[in-house]
C-alpha cells in the first residue's frame, strides 16, 4: 500500500474520531445550555447566532478556494509558493471580514431591533449576543488562511484535535455559567467569543511553528488575490443556489401547508445532516491529494482518486442510511416519542435518497475545482438546482402533496449527475465507460442487495429495541461484505488486505 493511500486512510480515521467526539459532546452541550439558559434565552441565542451564521457562506466559498490554491501550488512546479497563497488569502479574508462586518452591523442590527420578536427586557442582552456573535464570525473568517494550510498539508490529526478542544471548551463555558454573577445569556455570548479567539490562536501558532515558509509577501499577492476572488465567486454562486433552494422550499411548504409540515422537513434534515458528516470527512481526506496530483500532471492518479472517492462516499452513506430507513418508525419514536409530525417518514426517506445520489456529484466537483474551469460548470449546475423551486411550485399548484416537492428535488439531483459528468469531460478527459463500469454499476448493485437482509429481520421480528439493534448489526455486516465483494475491485481488495495485515502485525509487535 503506497504512502499516499496510507495517508488518506489515516486522515480519514482521524476525521471520523473527530466527528464522533464532536457529535456526542455537542449533543450533551446543547442539553446543558438549554437547562442553564432556559427556553426563552436559548431561543434568543439560537435566532441571533443563526442569523449571523447565515452570512458565513461568504467565508465558506473562500475557504474552499484557499485550500484548493494551497494544494495546487504545492503540486505544481511553478513560480508561485505557499507564501504567495498565504498572502493573497490573508488579503481576501480581510476583505470578507470587513464586508461581513459592514453587512451585519447594518442589516443585522436592523433585524435584531426591528423585526426579531424579543421580550422588551431582553433586547439589550440580544444586542450584546449579536455583537459578540459578529466578532466571533470575523475571527473565524481570519482563521481561514491558517486552517487551510493545515488541511492542505494533511495535518488532520492536529485539525481534529483542534475541533475536539473547541467543543470541550464550549462545554466548559456552559458548566461555569451557573457560578457567574452576570447575565447568563450575555456571559454565554462573551465566553463563546473567547473560545473563538482561542481557536484562532490554536491554528495561527501551529502554522507559524510548523510551516516556517509561510510569510506575507507583496510581490505576487495582488495577481493571486484577483484569481482567488474570481475562483471564490464561482463557488459562491454554487453555494448561493443551494441556499436559495433550501430556504425557498421552506417558504413553499409553509405557504401551502403551514408550519407543521415545515417541522417534518426540519426533522428529516437533522437526520440527513448527522449522516452527511461522514461523507464530508471522506472528501476532506481525499481533496488535498486529488488537487495536488492534478497539479503534478498525474492524471491517472487523479482519476483513480475521483473514482475511489465516489464509491466510498456513496456506499458509506448508503450503508448508514439503510438501518435508519428500514427502522425509521422505531428511530423516530425513540427520538421524538409520539409527537412525530405528519410526512416525517416519507420526507426522511426522500432526503436520504437525495443525499446518497448527491454524494456521487461531489467528487466530480472536486476534480473541477482542481482543474479550475468553474464558470460554466457552476452556472449550469446552479440553474439546475434553482430550477427545483419553480418546478416544486408548479407541482403544488397542480394539486401535488408535500411529498411531490421532495420528488422534484430528487429527480433534479439525478439529472444533475450526467450533466456534471459532461461538463467535467469538456475540461478533464476520463472514460464514461470506466465510470459506468467502476462506479455506477457496482453502486446500483450494492443499492439493490444491501437492504435485503435488514428487511428480512424487520419482517420476521416484532418491533422492539432489540430488533433495531439486530437490524443495525445485520445491516452493517451484510453491507461491509457486499462492499468487499461487489464494490471494490481487485486492486482495492489487495490494498485493503495489506492495510489490515499491517495493522495486525503492528498490534502483535
Amino acid at each position: 500500500m503506497s504512502d499516499s493511500n496510507k495517508r488518506i486512510a489515516k486522515n480519514t480515521a482521524f476525521l471520523y474520531i473527530r466527528l464522533l467526539f464532536v457529535l456526542f459532546v455537542s449533543i450533551y452541550t446543547t442539553r446543558v445550555v438549554l437547562r442553564y439558559l432556559g427556553i426563552e434565552d436559548y431561543g434568543i441565542y439560537n435566532v441571533v447566532a443563526g442569523f449571523v451564521l447565515m452570512f458565513s457562506f461568504l467565508n465558506n466559498s473562500m475557504s474552499i478556494s484557499i485550500q484548493r490554491f494551497y494544494n495546487y501550488v504545492k503540486g505544481e512546479d511553478g513560480e508561485l509558493s505557499q507564501s504567495d497563497v498565504y498572502s493573497a488569502a490573508l488579503l481576501a479574508q480581510g476583505i470578507i471580514a470587513v464586508a461581513t462586518l459592514v453587512l451585519l452591523e447594518s442589516v443585522g442590527w436592523w433585524y435584531i431591533n426591528n423585526v426579531m420578536v424579543v421580550p422588551p427586557e431582553r433586547v439589550f442582552a440580544a444586542n450584546c449576543v449579536f455583537q459578540f456573535s459578529v466578532l466571533s464570525l470575523v475571527v473565524v473568517v481570519m482563521q481561514g488562511p491558517f486552517s487551510g494550510a493545515i488541511l492542505s498539508n494533511e495535518r488532520m490529526d492536529y485539525f481534529a484535535l483542534g475541533s475536539m478542544v473547541d467543543v470541550v471548551l464550549r462545554l466548559v463555558i456552559v458548566l461555569v455559567l451557573p457560578y457567574l454573577p452576570f447575565d447568563k445569556l450575555i456571559s454565554y455570548g462573551v465566553l463563546s467569543f473567547v473560545v473563538s479567539i482561542v481557536g484562532f490562536f490554536w491554528y495561527y501558532l501551529y502554522c507559524h511553528r510548523c510551516f516556517r515558509d509561510l510569510r506575507f509577501v507583496k510581490d505576487r499577492s495582488g495577481i493571486l488575490l484577483r484569481r482567488l476572488l474570481t475562483f471564490s465567486g464561482w463557488n459562491l454562486l454554487d453555494m448561493f443556489s443551494y441556499t436559495v433552494k433550501g430556504q425557498g422550499l421552506n417558504v413553499l411548504i409553509n405557504a401551502f401547508f403551514g408550519p407543521t409540515v415545515n417541522a417534518a422537513r426540519g426533522i428529516s434534515n437533522q437526520i440527513m445532516s448527522a449522516i452527511q458528516g461522514f461523507s464530508s470527512n471522506i472528501v476532506m481526506a481525499f481533496r488535498p491529494q486529488l488537487v495536488e496530483s492534478y497539479a503534478k500532471g498525474e492524471l491517472a492518479r487523479t482519476t483513480m482518486l475521483m473514482f475511489s472517492m465516489s464509491k466510498i462516499s456513496y456506499v458509506f452513506l448508503y450503508m448508514l442510511s439503510v438501518p435508519i430507513v428500514v427502522e425509521l418508525d422505531m428511530v423516530l419514536r425513540l427520538w421524538l416519542g409520539d409527537n412525530i409530525p405528519d410526512y416525517t417518514v416519507p420526507f426522511t426517506i426522500l432526503v436520504l435518497a437525495n443525499m446518497v445520489v448527491s454524494s456521487l456529484n461531489t467528487p466530480l466537483s472536486q476534480v473541477m475545482q482542481a482543474v479550475g474551469e468553474l464558470k460554466w460548470y457552476q452556472i449550469v449546475r446552479s440553474l439546475i438546482i434553482t430550477s427545483i423551486l419553480p418546478l416544486a411550485w408548479l407541482s403544488l399548484k397542480l394539486g401535488g402533496d408535500p411529498i411531490s416537492v421532495f420528488v422534484v428535488s430528487f429527480l433534479m439531483t439525478i439529472l444533475n449527475q450526467p450533466v456534471s459528468m459532461v461538463l467535467l469531460h469538456r475540461h478533464y478527459s476520463y472514460s464514461y465507460r470506466d465510470y459506468l463500469k467502476q462506479i455506477v454499476w457496482p453502486c446500483c448493485l450494492f443499492s439493490l442487495l444491501a437492504p435485503l437482509l435488514p428487511m428480512v429481520v424487520v419482517r420476521t421480528m416484532d418491533s422492539s429495541f432489540l430488533r433495531l439493534m439486530v437490524s443495525c448489526l445485520v445491516s452493517g455486516v451484510s453491507s461491509l461484505s457486499l462492499i468487499y465483494i461487489v464494490v471494490l475491485n481487485s486492486s482495492e481488495r489487495q490494498m485493503l488486505g495489506s492495510l489490515v495485515l499491517s495493522r495486525l502485525k503492528r498490534i502483535k509487535s
